[in-house]
């Protein structure tokens, strides 16, 4: 399919959402490689739970460092990338790159999930995350409608990120990206400070899982749900 007018990533996948009847979507970026042949066979048996929104999956660069071990939310008043420090047959902490567990996010670089999950959430919101944030905005949705996102490192591939049309953080594109960073914080401003994935003794500074939070966060019980999103006007 041909998409014309500026690159969106959310509406290339709402668009070929639309011209499919498949009954599970793959998002996958056209710099992904594969490192084993049942990476998608492990996608789509984790996504055979009734309760799981979307399912996504070890990335490492070319060189072997990890550069999606899941999301973390809050850092920076922002959402990151975990274990990017970590070379890809790193345990992580507390051996989270060696079992499958929930994150509140995933990338949509290589992402799973069910059509009619993808439709009933109002699929990606290409008019305020047009490139940056529209993944972590899709998964926060599938958890306010009662779904789990479940990150598993069986299924590994390469990501070489942005090589096909760069970073953003060029001049021309910075504006873009801080505008969706503060569409994000507006939106899910108390799940970026309230992620329940995410110990709030550990410092939500840098990099994740990098150090101790200071002062200490709070030692209050972490609940699995998601405050309602603020409804963000298009002209934010």
């Amino acid at each position: 399919m041909r998409v014309e007018g500026p690159f969106n990533f959310a509406r290339l996948n709402n668009r070929a959402c639309a011209a499919l009847d498949s009954d599970v979507l793959c998002l996958l970026n056209n710099d992904i490689e594969a490192s084993s042949d049942d990476w998608l066979e492990e996608m789509l048996t984790r996504l055979a739970e009734p309760d799981v929104g979307a399912v996504g999956a070890l990335l490492t660069w070319p060189g072997g460092v990890v550069q999606h071990g899941g999301v973390v939310l809050g850092m920076n008043f922002a959402a990151t990338h975990a274990f990017t420090d970590r070379f890809g047959d790193d345990p992580g902490f507390l051996d989270q790159l060696r079992v499958a567990h929930e994150w509140s996010a995933v990338t949509a670089a290589c992402l799973a999930t069910r059509r009619s999950d993808y439709l009933a959430v109002g699929e990606m919101d290409e008019a305020r995350f047009a490139v940056a944030f529209n993944d972590v905005d899709y998964c926060l949705r599938l958890r306010q409608a009662g779904k789990r996102i479940v990150f598993t490192p069986h299924a590994k591939l390469v990501h070489a990120e942005s090589t096909s049309r760069g970073a953003d953080d060029r001049a021309d594109r910075r504006g873009r990206f801080e505008r969706e960073l503060n569409l994000l914080r507006a939106r899910w401003r108390e799940w970026l400070n309230e992620d329940p994935t995410y110990n709030p003794q550990l410092s939500r500074d840098g990099i994740p899982y990098s150090g101790l939070a200071w002062p200490p966060g709070m030692r209050t019980p972490r609940y699995n749900h998601l405050a309602p999103a603020r409804d963000v006007p298009l002209g934010f």
